[in-house]
């Protein structure tokens, strides 16, 4: 009975390789950028100060694979409910489906730690050459692998994936098979209004900006400020987009001077419905792009700047 329940794992993951492939790539990418960021905090080479910002963004970046992994797999569930709807029909109880889903999130997580490691280790050492290439140090050119960064790397996306499979044995249990069946053709429910985690997202927003302005003063010294400020902003984002952007077009909806005309009447109905299932790939989108504006113009200020910073500590020759 156990080889059959691997085998039906091992089809279905085949069968459904067009969405299985692309959840696995992205979840090899962020397991890559796990274990890079936490090899470069563990390298004592780069220095204290390096050390502590490559350990902050390792935790952002576990943040945000949280999010990203569980979005995903949400998506790539609600495409398999007919499904697991047909299985439940045959004969096989809940019980036996989710068996199947954790031979399925058993084989995903082998594939993403292992494969997110081994890309890890080969650009591990390219990273590492181009930053102390940036900070002017001389580097030390022998390969090594960091066990530290390969056990965190297992640990983290080990608990993300028990995680992805207890909530999808609850989706599985919580549902009756006639609903399974027809999931994939059952009409969008209009999303209800979070008044208070919208009210959350605009108060996380704007405490993280303001928290950004306080610690741009002196960003070395303040770079545990500056960290919670990015949570806020991350976390503030994800409010925003997924309850503050449902509130909005409901209060646009309520103003029957602006709703009831042609071009508004369809844009805000259909959004409505829409930003359910988009909100957070959006939300995702909008943080990957700040990301990688912080990032360069950060890297840019701080490579010009060098010179300016040992006049302003060292102003006398001696």
């Amino acid at each position: 009975m156990n080889n059959l329940y691997v085998r039906l794992a091992a089809q279905n993951i085949k069968k459904h390789r067009r969405s299985y492939v692309p959840f696995m790539l992205a979840g090899v990418f962020v397991a890559a950028v796990s274990y890079i960021l936490n090899s470069l905090s563990n390298n004592t080479e780069l220095g204290p100060t390096s050390q502590m910002m490559f350990t902050l963004g390792s935790t952002v970046v576990m943040l945000f694979a949280v999010i990203f992994l569980f979005y995903t797999n949400s998506f790539l569930m609600k495409q398999r409910k007919k499904e697991l709807g047909l299985y439940n029909v045959l004969g096989m109880n809940k019980g036996h489906i989710a068996r199947v889903i954790g031979l399925e999130t058993l084989f995903t997580a082998l594939i993403v730690i292992v494969g997110g490691c081994a890309v890890g280790i080969l650009l591990d050492k390219l990273t590492f050459l181009i930053v102390a290439k940036m900070i002017r140090i001389t580097p030390n050119y022998g390969f090594h692998i960091i066990p530290k960064s390969l056990q965190y790397v297992a640990v983290v996306f080990g608990v993300i994936y028990v995680l992805i499979y207890i909530s999808n044995v609850f989706r599985v249990r919580i549902s009756r098979p006639i609903d399974l069946l027809h999931g994939t053709n059952v009409g969008e429910r209009e999303p209800k209004t979070k008044a208070f985690m919208a009210i959350l997202g605009v108060l996380c927003l704007g405490s993280g900006y303001a928290l950004s302005i306080l610690s741009s003063r002196e960003p070395v010294l303040a770079i545990s400020l500056f960290f919670v400020a990015v949570l806020l902003v991350i976390i503030g984002t994800y409010f925003l987009f997924t309850a503050g952007s449902i509130a909005l077009l409901k209060l646009l909806r309520k103003n029957k001077n602006y709703y009831y005309k042609t071009s508004h009447f369809t844009s805000i109905s259909g959004m409505i419905y829409r930003m359910k299932q988009n909100a957070v790939g959006l939300a995702n989108i909008c943080i990957l792009s700040t990301m990688v504006l912080v990032m360069i113009s950060t890297t840019i200020s701080l490579y010009t700047g060098m010179n300016d910073v040992l006049e302003t500590r060292f102003p006398t020759e001696f």
